[in-house]
């Protein structure tokens, strides 16, 4: 799972899409310090387990932008929660 996600980083990258690759950092981000946290390669349940806790947070992140009047931040954490949406 973390090779297609480097995939589709490399072809954001490529595209230029700049909103695409800061998502996709940050998740991969996230699943390789789990797998430094846990000093070996994780497995898919385990990276589905780190995508899906960060699905609930931008989730969460999304209703106190929203309530809080900054929908410009909603909308950059709703694009985020459709990359990783691809992926579960």
């Amino acid at each position: 799972m973390l090779k297609q996600l480097q995939e589709e980083l490399t072809i954001s990258m490529k595209a230029g899409n700049k909103a695409a690759m800061i998502g996709l950092r940050n998740i991969i981000g996230k699943i390789k310090a789990s797998q430094i946290d846990k000093g070996e390669p994780l497995t898919k349940e385990e990276t589905l387990k780190i995508l899906k806790s960060a699905s609930k947070q931008l989730k969460e992140s999304v209703e106190q932008y929203q309530k809080g009047g900054r929908d410009d931040l909603a909308e950059k954490e709703l694009f985020e929660l459709s990359l990783i949406d691809q992926f579960l």
